[in-house]
Protein backbone atom coordinates (compact mmCIF):
# COMPACT_ATOMS: atom_id res chain seq x y z
CA UNK A 1 0.00 0.00 0.00
CA UNK A 2 2.80 2.41 0.89
CA UNK A 3 4.69 1.72 -2.34
CA UNK A 4 1.56 2.27 -4.43
CA UNK A 5 0.76 5.54 -2.67
CA UNK A 6 4.26 6.85 -3.41
CA UNK A 7 4.73 5.37 -6.89
CA UNK A 8 2.43 7.66 -8.88
CA UNK A 9 3.44 10.95 -7.16
CA UNK A 10 7.13 10.07 -7.52
CA UNK A 11 6.71 9.23 -11.21
CA UNK A 12 4.93 12.55 -11.75
CA UNK A 13 7.64 14.32 -9.72
CA UNK A 14 10.46 12.92 -11.88
CA UNK A 15 8.53 13.76 -15.04
CA UNK A 16 8.07 17.30 -13.72
CA UNK A 17 11.78 17.62 -13.00
CA UNK A 18 12.70 16.49 -16.52
CA UNK A 19 10.20 18.85 -18.15
CA UNK A 20 11.21 21.75 -15.90
CA UNK A 21 14.89 21.20 -16.67
CA UNK A 22 14.10 21.20 -20.41
CA UNK A 23 12.24 24.48 -19.93
CA UNK A 24 15.12 26.06 -18.00
CA UNK A 25 17.71 24.83 -20.50
CA UNK A 26 15.63 26.28 -23.33
CA UNK A 27 15.45 29.63 -21.53
CA UNK A 28 19.20 29.62 -20.89
CA UNK A 29 19.82 28.90 -24.57
CA UNK A 30 21.66 25.65 -23.93
CA UNK A 31 19.29 23.59 -26.11
CA UNK A 32 19.36 23.93 -29.85
CA UNK A 33 15.98 22.23 -30.11
CA UNK A 34 12.76 24.10 -29.53
CA UNK A 35 11.38 21.80 -26.84
CA UNK A 36 11.07 24.30 -24.00
CA UNK A 37 7.32 24.59 -24.47
CA UNK A 38 6.83 21.12 -23.04
CA UNK A 39 7.97 22.55 -19.71
CA UNK A 40 4.69 24.38 -19.48
CA UNK A 41 2.96 21.01 -18.91
CA UNK A 42 4.59 20.99 -15.46
CA UNK A 43 1.74 22.88 -13.69
CA UNK A 44 -0.83 20.47 -15.09
CA UNK A 45 1.15 17.46 -13.90
CA UNK A 46 1.68 19.14 -10.52
CA UNK A 47 -2.05 19.66 -10.18
CA UNK A 48 -2.62 15.99 -11.02
CA UNK A 49 -0.13 15.02 -8.35
CA UNK A 50 -1.81 17.39 -5.84
CA UNK A 51 -5.12 15.71 -6.49
CA UNK A 52 -3.70 12.20 -6.14
CA UNK A 53 -1.77 12.98 -2.94
CA UNK A 54 -4.80 14.66 -1.39
CA UNK A 55 -6.84 11.54 -2.10
CA UNK A 56 -4.14 9.35 -0.55
CA UNK A 57 -3.96 11.48 2.60
CA UNK A 58 -7.74 11.51 3.05
CA UNK A 59 -7.76 7.72 3.23
CA UNK A 60 -5.10 7.64 5.94
CA UNK A 61 -5.56 8.42 9.59
CA UNK A 62 -2.08 9.97 9.91
CA UNK A 63 -0.54 12.39 7.43
CA UNK A 64 2.56 10.96 5.76
CA UNK A 65 5.64 13.14 6.01
CA UNK A 66 6.93 11.98 2.62
CA UNK A 67 3.67 12.86 0.87
CA UNK A 68 3.66 16.25 2.60
CA UNK A 69 7.17 16.93 1.29
CA UNK A 70 6.01 15.96 -2.20
CA UNK A 71 3.13 18.42 -1.82
CA UNK A 72 5.60 21.20 -0.97
CA UNK A 73 7.81 20.34 -3.94
CA UNK A 74 4.74 20.25 -6.18
CA UNK A 75 3.87 23.74 -5.00
CA UNK A 76 7.26 24.96 -6.18
CA UNK A 77 6.98 23.17 -9.52
CA UNK A 78 3.48 24.57 -9.91
CA UNK A 79 4.56 28.18 -9.39
CA UNK A 80 7.89 28.30 -11.29
CA UNK A 81 6.52 27.96 -14.88
CA UNK A 82 3.91 30.63 -14.17
CA UNK A 83 6.60 32.94 -12.80
CA UNK A 84 8.73 32.35 -15.90
CA UNK A 85 5.76 33.04 -18.14
CA UNK A 86 4.92 36.24 -16.26
CA UNK A 87 8.55 37.37 -16.42
CA UNK A 88 8.49 36.98 -20.20
CA UNK A 89 5.19 38.87 -20.44
CA UNK A 90 6.54 41.73 -18.31
CA UNK A 91 9.77 41.69 -20.33
CA UNK A 92 7.83 42.07 -23.57
CA UNK A 93 5.98 45.11 -22.27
Amino acid sequence: MIIRSYLIPMAIFFTNMVLLSILLLEIAGALSHKQGGVGFFVPFLSFLSFHFIRGQQRRRTAVSRGLSILQAINTITFVVPFAIFLAFIIGMI
